[in-house]
């Protein structure tokens, strides 16, 4: 299981969960603000399996002109 956190731009952020969305990807938005100019950000999280990934990081690529990504692993899963 993965962690898969993408920090960028709010506008890509928007496009970006549509995109998650419509292949079937669970993902939560959390905007945030940093940087020299304290722009508007986006952190968008997803848990994924192992195998996923890379079809996260495509969908992603295409969907933001620039981002932040951090691929984690999860010691531990649980829905509660």
């Amino acid at each position: 299981m993965k962690l898969v956190i993408s920090i960028t731009r709010d506008e890509d952020a928007t496009q970006l969960i549509h995109a998650l969305i419509d292949h079937e990807f669970r993902a939560t938005r959390i905007n945030s603000a940093g940087g020299f100019l304290k722009r508007g950000n986006s952190t968008v999280v997803v848990g994924v399996d192992d195998e996923k990934v890379d079809a996260i990081l495509s969908l992603i690529r295409q969907s933001t002109e620039h981002a932040n990504v951090f691929v984690m692993n999860v010691g531990r899963f649980e829905r509660l």
